[in-house]
């Protein structure tokens, strides 16, 4: 049977579609042996590169892994003092300014500065020529008044006389004698005397000038440095925190010098202008250097605990809920930052002591650490 044209163009689609498909199959096959190939060139070349980097990273210093330049600190247990400052003023119990009593010119000065003098030794000299003639004419006049009274009195004694001049001449002796007395008392003050032991600190007058005037001052200023004192005004919060027998330290800055003392006293009382109350401290060593009114700059301490381990407070980082201090662990021969979650005991403005997560030997980060993170290997630069 002869086959029709429909049937032979069905014949001929279909042995199309199958060479169709032989050929597909085998430009599949073709593209997945040469990505084989080249997978397996990959393979090979990464092999190759890794071996030479290999030795090149044996080989070329510069081609490691760099590591980065911090300063550290060995931690150990120690006591602990947190300082606070107060500024106080030198003061001397015996700071006296010889003043006269009355207006007179100068006519001696009988000390110089520098003078070491004792209590009652004259300082200087007015002029007192008005009083000492009034002295003289009292004494004058008191010679007769008592030549008189002598006489009066004998004469009542012997029934002689009034009692009226007797009376009279007694009364006149008698007021002479307290006016002598007084004038005398009055020209001791023309005399000026130093009321303590000391030293001549200033000589503030000169010979021929007026003093005790409403225009004049003093004539001399004497000062006893043995009895000298530090007095500093103290804010209240620190009432409590000071007391009497406590070390402080003292620094004099105009001179220089530091001495370690023991607070004498504290006062009882805060002054409500203020909000302070006073300390004391009374010099035991290089007095003869302080002078009244001299600055000092006092450190005190109002927290001391024995046997912690402190940090500076600005090492201290916060994760959102742990504080953790930046360490160095060693591994090998390598310097490796760890986060050490640490405990905070008593937090201060500059120092915070720990309570756990540190140890004695233990190495903190202290500059730097803003520059590394957990894993980073570190090269120490302080350390010998």
């Amino acid at each position: 049977m002869k086959p029709t044209p429909m049937k032979l163009n069905i014949l001929f689609l279909a042995i199309m579609a199958l060479a169709a498909c032989s050929s597909k199959e085998s430009k599949l096959d073709e593209a997945k042996k040469k990505l084989a190939g080249k997978e397996k060139e990959l393979t090979e070349l990464k092999a190759e590169i890794k071996k030479i980097q290999d030795e090149i990273s044996k080989l070329d210093t510069t081609a490691r892994k760099k590591t980065i330049a911090v300063y550290a600190q060995t931690l150990t247990t120690g006591e602990f003092k947190n300082p606070f400052q107060m500024q106080g003023l030198v003061e001397s119990d015996e700071n006296v300014l010889i003043t006269p009593e009355v207006p007179a010119r100068i006519i001696s000065i009988d000390v110089r500065e520098g003078q070491r003098v004792g209590k009652g030794q004259v300082i200087a000299r007015l002029d007192a020529s008005i009083v000492e003639s009034q002295i003289a004419e009292l004494k004058s006049a008191l010679s007769l008044a008592e030549t008189n009274y002598q006489k009066q009195k004998s004469l009542w004694e012997q029934k002689i006389g009034s009692e009226m001049q007797y009376l009279q001449a007694k009364n006149q002796y008698d007021n002479l004698t307290k006016n002598l007395q007084t004038a005398q008392k009055q020209l001791d003050k023309y005399v000026l005397r130093s009321p303590i032991n000391g030293s001549v600190d200033e000589i503030m007058a000169n010979v021929g000038e007026l003093a005790g005037s409403m225009t004049g001052g003093p004539v001399a200023r004497i000062v006893n440095l043995n009895d000298i004192k530090i007095r500093a005004n103290v804010s209240e919060k620190y009432v409590g925190q000071i007391k009497a027998g406590q070390h402080v330290e003292i620094y004099f800055p105009s001179i220089n010098l530091t001495l370690r003392e023991k607070v004498d006293a504290v006062s009882n009382v805060i002054d409500v202008n203020n909000r302070t109350f006073s300390v004391y401290i009374r010099p035991t060593s290089n007095k003869s250097q302080l002078k009244p009114n001299m600055l000092a700059m006092i450190t005190a301490y109002d927290f001391v605990k024995s046997d912690v381990i402190s940090v500076p407070t600005k090492l201290i980082r916060n994760d959102g809920g742990n504080d953790y201090i930046m360490v160095i662990q060693k591994k090998g021969s390598k310097n490796i930052v760890k986060k050490a979650k640490i405990t905070v005991d008593r937090e201060f403005a500059s120092t915070t002591i720990v309570s756990e997560g540190l140890k004695a030997g233990d190495q903190i980060i202290t500059e730097g650490y803003n520059s590394v993170i957990e894993g980073d290997e570190v090269k120490i630069m302080n350390e010998k």
